[in-house]
């Protein structure tokens, strides 16, 4: 009589109720969810592609999965899609900006050295995703601009210290080359850029 009471109590029912309701809502609601989108899959080839690579695909539809990509990979990979917009060619302003983009390269290679800010969270940064493109086709087509600003004292007024400002929007970071001469200038405004986050400013 004991063990029949304790199997009809409300706690019981109420277990009972609960587990039936999430059956029922995985049958009519997520079941149909999951073929439609299983469907959609094999319509593009990409069930297939799943099934053969489910390392590279795993990332793509469960959150807090990363593709294993090493540090020297992104590096490699930020270089390879920078797009300097560089003024004219043999001009002294052309040769602060190659200048410039070799402080860019060397930072890279510093970050590889397990410096506090990774590869993979400067990338980040400027573009708003934080791993490598996995297909092909969009590696080709993945590119960030590099501006350079020359006259931000004319364009600003008066000031200090300006930083690189960034529209991950477009994939572009404008580097203030006034403020970025030597490498220690570059490294230490572009630090205080990535920390200071989104809020760049002009003191």
């Amino acid at each position: 009589m004991e063990t029949f009471c304790s199997h009809t109590s409300p706690l019981f029912l109420l277990s009972v109720f609960i587990n039936r309701s999430v059956i029922l809502h995985a049958n009519l609601r997520v079941l149909p969810i999951l073929q439609q989108i299983r469907e959609g899959l094999r319509l593009y080839g990409l069930s297939d592609m799943m099934e053969r690579y489910p390392d590279i695909c795993q990332p793509l539809f469960v959150p807090g999965v990363e593709m294993k990509v090493s540090a020297l990979s992104v590096h490699y990979f930020i270089i390879s899609v920078c797009h300097a917009d560089f003024s004219e060619k043999g001009s002294n302003k052309e040769q602060s900006e190659v200048t410039l983009m070799n402080h860019l390269q060397d930072f890279l290679q510093e970050l590889e050295e397990g410096t506090p800010v990774y590869p993979r969270a400067f990338l980040q940064w400027i573009t708003g995703q934080a791993h490598v493109p996995v297909l092909q086709e969009e590696r080709r087509n993945f590119t960030i601009i590099i501006k350079f600003l020359h006259e931000c004292e004319s364009t600003f007024g008066p000031h200090k210290i300006c930083y690189p400002s960034v529209a991950a929007c477009s994939n572009t970071i404008t580097f203030p080359v006034q403020h970025m001469r030597t490498y220690e200038e570059f490294k230490c405004v572009l630090m205080e850029a990535f920390n200071m986050g989104q809020e760049f400013s002009r003191v």
